[in-house]
Parts: C-alpha cells; sequence; structure tokens
C-alpha cells in the first residue's frame, strides 16, 4: 500500500512540476499594439474584460465570463485527490483596451486563467472575471458583432481574434513579463512534494523497522 501511495505521489509531484512549466510565459515575441492601431496578423492587445453575457462563479457567484470548475474526491486517507466532476462554462466577450474593442470566443482560444479554491481545495475553479486585464496574442481580423445587452449594445466595428498557423488565440492574465508562476501553480507544485516526501518517510520508517 505504501508503495502504490509512493507511486501516487511521485506522479502527484511530475504533474505538479510539469504544471509549473507550463506556467511559464511562452518564448514567442509578438508585436504589442492598441486596438486602434491593429491591422490583419498576429499581434498581442492587453486590456480588460467587458461583459456582453455573464456566467456566475461556482466559488462566489462573481460575473466571470469563463469559468472551469473542477471537484475532487481524496484517498489514501486524504493523502491524495482524484478529480471526479468537471464542468466549463463560457461566453464570448470583448476586451477593452481604451482604444477599441476586441471580440474573443473562449470556447475557442487556449485559456491562461488563475485558479481559485474552496472546500479545503477539493473545488478548484480556474476563471476569467468582468473586469480583470488580460492580454489576447492570435491572428486579428475586423468584425462586425452585435451585442444583446451589458454597456456594448447595438452593432459595433470591433475587431475579433482567431486562429493562424500558430494555433488557437491565447488568452493569458499574465499580462507582464515577471508574472512568471502563478501562486496556486507554485503551492500545486509544493504540494506535490509535500505528499511525496511524507510518501518517501513513511516507506523508509517502514523498511528500518
Amino acid at each position: 500500500m505504501l508503495l502504490l501511495g509512493l507511486a501516487g505521489a511521485v506522479a502527484l509531484f511530475g504533474a505538479a512540476a510539469w504544471r509549473v512549466r507550463r506556467a511559464r510565459p511562452p518564448q514567442e515575441i509578438v508585436e504589442s499594439r492598441h486596438v486602434v492601431d491593429l491591422t490583419e496578423g498576429r499581434f498581442r492587445v492587453v486590456g480588460r474584460i467587458g461583459a456582453m453575457q455573464t456566467v456566475s462563479s461556482a466559488v462566489d457567484a462573481s460575473p466571470c465570463v469563463y469559468v472551469d470548475v473542477s471537484e475532487f474526491r481524496t484517498f489514501g486517507g486524504g493523502a491524495l485527490a482524484q478529480e471526479v466532476v468537471r464542468e466549463i462554462r463560457a461566453t464570448p466577450f470583448l476586451v477593452d483596451d481604451g482604444t477599441g474593442l476586441v471580440w474573443v470566443d473562449p470556447r475557442e482560444a487556449e485559456i491562461e486563467a488563475v485558479t481559485v479554491r474552496e472546500d479545503l481545495g477539493l473545488t478548484a475553479e480556474r476563471r476569467l472575471r468582468v473586469g480583470e486585464e488580460v492580454e489576447v496574442v492570435g491572428a486579428f481580423r475586423r468584425l462586425e458583432v452585435e451585442s444583446e445587452g451589458g454597456p456594448y449594445r447595438g452593432v459595433s466595428s470591433v475587431w475579433s481574434v482567431g486562429a493562424d498557423a500558430h494555433g488557437a488565440p491565447r488568452v493569458s492574465y499574465r499580462t507582464e513579463p515577471e508574472m512568471v508562476l502563478a501562486g496556486d501553480e507554485l503551492a500545486a507544485f509544493f504540494r506535490g512534494a509535500g505528499v511525496l516526501l511524507v510518501a518517501a518517510g513513511s516507506l523508509i520508517a517502514l523498511l528500518v523497522s
């Protein structure tokens, strides 16, 4: 049993380390532009999320445009956890940089979002909240979009972002180069390391007794 626990801890530790590596910003250098200066092509835009419609956070009911909720069940005496339920809810939104608007469909994008937790970590939610600052990287083109409600009612000339040869567009809360590791990703890394050390210590104690 302890060997199985140790193997599981090693897997958790490796998964946590992999997530930390993934959390580092990509090396790709993309030209940043204000929306007013966009032309068709691949660029980076930073602005704040404006909602046409919203979905509610499962953690605190705050208005969001993207919610990815996972629920976990513990086993092995509570040392390990397994995901048992996952639900993703999302709605198209606008990114406003003060000079113009970009229409984003999170269902067609790679999302990098902050993770919040409750129920002693058994519920984890990745989310993009209304008003948060994000960066959007992808292939931009002009688009006519009609909003059914919110502060962007009516038809506006905006830009959309889509996939190109580099893949799906990316939406990330990491808007500054120094935002290398999210606190939740670093915490996950150390949780994995802690479980590994506890399992290894138990196994050593059993062998020497």
